[in-house]
């Protein structure tokens, strides 16, 4: 999705002056881009040509902090995701699963993987991670004008989105 980065300097700097903390906060994609530019990639091309995405985060925090005159924190949101204590949820989903691969391998199936559907567990053919590219719906899940996630429209959606 691309954003205009004096639009997003200005939410940002509204959002900042309305907190009593006086900060504002915000969570990027390695999938966005600035308009009229493109995804930032990293790295050596793999043998597909495929080379990874990495560093709008980075990017924008230098030009936020060019256009708003705030200091800017960046933190890789990926680092803290791994490096964070389980939590109920996750050792629930993982017990769960692990159970579910072992009751497959006993029972002689093959090409399988464990899966969340529409909030189900279940086993899926293995060749589903070649099905395509898999998009978030844009017009449902996020507002576009205002660069935010639509949390009023989450009822009825599954807790995972797949």
């Amino acid at each position: 999705m691309p954003y205009d980065i004096d639009r997003l300097a200005a939410f940002l700097t509204q959002d900042r002056e309305r907190n009593p903390s006086h900060y504002a906060m915000m969570t990027i994609s390695e999938g966005a881009s600035i308009e009229g530019g493109e995804m930032v990639l990293t790295g050596e091309a793999d043998a597909y040509g495929h080379r990874k995405l990495g560093g709008i985060g980075l990017l924008t925090g230098e030009l936020l902090k060019e256009r708003t005159g705030a200091g800017i924190i960046y933190q890789q949101v990926g680092y803290l995701m791994r490096s964070g204590s389980p939590d109920s949820l996750d050792l629930m989903v993982a017990t769960n699963y692990a159970v579910m691969a072992a009751d497959l391998a006993l029972d002689g199936s093959t090409g399988r993987m464990v899966a969340l559907r529409g909030g189900t567990y279940t086993h899926v053919p293995i060749s589903v991670t070649k099905e395509g590219v898999k998009r978030v719906d844009i017009d449902e899940l996020y507002d576009a004008d205002a660069y935010q996630p639509k949390v009023r429209h989450v009822t009825g959606k599954p807790m995972f989105l797949y």
